[in-house]
């Protein structure tokens, strides 16, 4: 299987494939862990690989499980918002656009302030991403997901003990696409099709694009986790 593998990465690593053809939106939470009623936040930041100047983003999440607080756009790339952000019971939608030919690279939107509501594993996603160009037709501009499009983190309460805490936070390898708990050939195959369509973007080592590198990543996951 190793080799060929191998000859298989050999192949395609003939022409190192970017993702300078696409753009994506990626979450950051502000913690792994956090108290049941403590707050915390999500960072919702958007990468352009042609100059943005509009933008329609939801953020979407359990309303059972946390409670909207309030959305920080004071340090936003966006300067123009069609409307205040909305605040929805299972989702945050962002929608706004900057001066001239707009943005370029990654740059944060908003960041949601949330409070938790109840114990458990809670997750977050993107979903409904509209990014539009400035290039004076608000031509849909090619969007990808990366690994970053969802989070997830433990709310925990005062009876639970430090070592549940670490046992039930949600430990997932980076390189593990279908979250199955391994590195396996249905990774490795997911992670080509999308180096050849460019619907996915799968960024392991953060420097914004898809590479060899990202494969030799994979690769050492596959055979040494």
């Amino acid at each position: 299987m190793f080799p060929a593998v191998i000859s298989f990465a050999a192949v395609l690593g003939a022409a190192v494939i970017t993702a300078d053809d696409v753009s994506y939106v990626r979450l950051e939470s502000s913690s792994a862990t956090v108290e049941a009623g403590q707050p915390f936040s999500i960072a919702v930041y958007a990468y352009a690989h042609v100059p943005v100047n509009a933008v329609d983003i939801k953020l979407k999440f359990d309303g059972n499980a946390v409670e909207v607080t309030g959305v920080d756009t004071g340090q936003s790339v966006i300067t123009i918002w069609t409307e205040e952000p909305v605040i929805e019971k299972n989702s945050v939608t962002l929608r706004g656009g900057t001066y001239r030919k707009g943005f370029v690279s990654e740059h944060l939107i908003a960041t949601i302030n949330l409070r938790s509501l109840q114990t458990g594993q809670k997750s977050f996603s993107v979903s409904d991403v509209v990014l539009l160009a400035g290039d004076g037709a608000g031509t849909p501009v090619s969007i990808g997901q990366t690994t970053d499009s969802s989070v997830s983190l433990f709310v925990y309460d005062e009876n639970t003990s430090p070592e549940s805490i670490g046992v039930n936070v949600e430990v997932r390898i980076l390189t593990d696409i279908d979250g199955n708990g391994k590195v396996d050939l249905r990774d490795i195959s997911a992670f080509m099709s999308a180096w050849h369509d460019k619907k996915v973007l799968y960024d392991f080592n953060g420097d914004g694009r898809m590479t060899f590198r990202d494969f030799s990543i994979i690769l050492a996951d596959f055979f040494f986790k």
